[in-house]
């Protein structure tokens, strides 16, 4: 990179992990439900892969991108579910935010119709940093050009610290929704352990449906999210239609600081296999920070057959885009 993108990257890592402390947001939390709710673990009642990457303002050349991995499934033995998830934000050639975390889910048939679900996630995060790609003034020689890093100012080790985040769900008939607080412990994300360097509690809601239309040959499943951390607020609403082999959604997004997101995607059922794609495309406001496309992301579900046909209390369709 150049050094006027290696300072973008520096000042865009820097407020989104420091100034702000706050996590990075995925667009939908298709693939990635319970690693916002450990609630939603084992849910699907079978056991899943998901595998998930993203590109954050690909026509910007910042190469900022993220990677997810997570399994999950319902367990007989454990009355509930058991899954773990692993994720990496790249941030460029300076830094990344490696997680992975295990997660549990006790289900529990309250009525009838009627049934609860609550999990707890235990995580180690690691902020990494690559001092090498650097350079820092006192690197650099006018008229000799770069002259190699005279003195450590940043340390190379990062900082890895434990976390834990915990959920409710509720699911009655075709409709499920629920509420997470993650980072009880909020940990420090550097060692100077300044009240700013502090990782803001995160708390969700979510809402959805499974709405069978034309005798079940068509299926709506509306969806709807918020999310707040610290002075961050994100509303997410959409729409996700399944025929067949084929899904389509549409979706939107709007943060408090005024952004507004549109995002349609599209999947393909194959087997036991899914795959998806979506496009996140900036409507209105800070278009100075995300102009034109926000995010891309592809993504691939894979689900087990249950050979042993064990069944879990009650299983929740969510929706895949």
């Amino acid at each position: 990179m150049n050094p006027r993108e290696t300072l973008i990257v520096i000042i865009i890592s820097l407020f989104s992990l420091t100034v702000e402390s706050q996590d990075t947001w995925y667009g939908s939390m298709s693939g990635m439900q319970f690693m916002y709710n450990p609630a939603y673990t084992g849910s699907s009642g079978v056991p899943s892969v998901n595998l998930s990457c993203y590109s954050f303002l690909p026509g910007n050349g910042y190469d900022l991108r993220s990677v997810f991995a997570s399994y999950d499934g319902y367990f007989e033995s454990l009355h509930g579910g058991a899954g773990v998830w692993i994720c990496d934000d790249i941030q460029g050639d300076i830094m990344n935010y490696l997680k992975t975390g295990v997660s549990y889910s006790f289900h529990l048939k309250a009525a009838k119709k009627l049934f609860f679900n609550a999990g707890i996630t235990a995580s180690v995060v690691h902020n990494g940093i690559n001092r090498s790609a650097i350079t820092l003034p006192e690197d650099f020689d006018p008229f000799g050009g770069i002259i190699g890093i005279s003195s450590e100012t940043i340390s190379e080790k990062g900082n890895t610290f434990f976390d834990v985040s915990t959920g409710i769900c509720f699911s009655t008939g075709t409709w499920h929704g629920g509420f997470s607080a993650m980072h009880l412990t909020r940990p420090y994300l550097t060692d100077d352990q300044s009240s700013f360097n502090r990782l803001r509690r995160m708390f969700t809601i979510n809402l959805g449906g499974e709405l069978p239309m034309k005798q079940g040959k068509i299926v709506l499943f509306p969806y709807a999210s918020f999310i707040s951390q610290g002075q961050i607020s994100i509303i997410f609403a959409g729409l996700m239609a399944s025929a067949g082999d084929i899904l389509l959604g549409l979706s939107t997004w709007n943060a408090a600081s005024g952004f507004f997101i549109l995002e349609p995607s599209a999947g393909w059922r194959t087997g036991s296999a899914t795959i998806i794609i979506s496009y996140n495309y900036n409507v209105a406001g800070s278009s100075d920070f995300l102009p034109g496309t926000a995010l891309v992301k592809a993504g691939l579900k894979i689900s087990f057959n249950n050979v042993e046909k064990r069944k879990p209390v009650h299983v929740i369709n969510i929706p895949e885009l």
